[in-house]
């Protein structure tokens, strides 16, 4: 019996010494796509840059749309000022976002640009951005590569903007932040983004 009981002693301080030698694994995530709209804008160049812009957008939605794909069907709204917070300008990639403009011409009504320098003013209504105009859309906005065009008109009516986000943690805690319109919750070993 002594022997029998020292063998899983050895065991369990085996299994132990496993467990706790497991890397520390991501939380899934999931992909998701925001709609912010606008009731007009203006495209400014930048610098004497061929690819540079400040976007203006005016009559800006106090509220930012998201969404996901399966299989989680992730859907709501965030305030268009902590979408802003915590969408990572200035990381190592900045988002990305599809300009599909409501009623331009068939040249100049889909700009895929990478997005800098947010300045959100919530009582005027406005929206700037920095943006960079792209030759190629991240895999995230893959659907409208086709639509694509290169011409930008200096003004322009309704507007919205599908900006793609990388992968956001569905779990939180010390290794992860939940993305826009999600918080942190739940308890310490479980928590997730809700």
């Amino acid at each position: 019996m002594k022997i029998e009981k020292n063998g899983l002693i050895a065991f369990l301080f085996t299994l132990l010494i496993g467990c706790s030698s497991t890397p520390v694994q991501s939380p899934p995530a999931a992909s998701l796509l925001y709609v912010q709209t606008a009731g007009s804008g203006t495209f400014e160049p930048l610098d004497g840059s061929a690819d540079r812009y400040r976007l203006v957008l005016n009559d800006v939605s106090p509220s930012v749309v998201y969404f996901s794909d399966r299989p989680y069907r992730i859907a709501g709204h965030v305030p268009t000022a902590d979408f802003l917070k915590k969408l990572g300008f200035g990381g190592a990639l900045d988002p990305n976002a599809a300009i599909d403009i409501a009623e331009g011409t068939p040249e100049s009504d889909l700009i895929v640009a990478a997005l800098t320098k947010p300045v959100y003013d919530a009582q005027r209504g406005t929206l700037t951005y920095e943006i960079t105009v792209l030759d190629t859309p991240r895999e995230g906005l893959a659907a409208f590569s086709q639509r694509m065009d290169k011409r930008l008109p200096p003004r322009f009516g309704a507007v919205a903007l599908f900006v793609d986000n990388s992968p956001c943690p569905l779990g939180c805690g010390q290794t992860a932040d939940c993305c826009p319109g999600f918080q942190c919750a739940g308890k310490a070993g479980a928590k997730t983004c809700r």
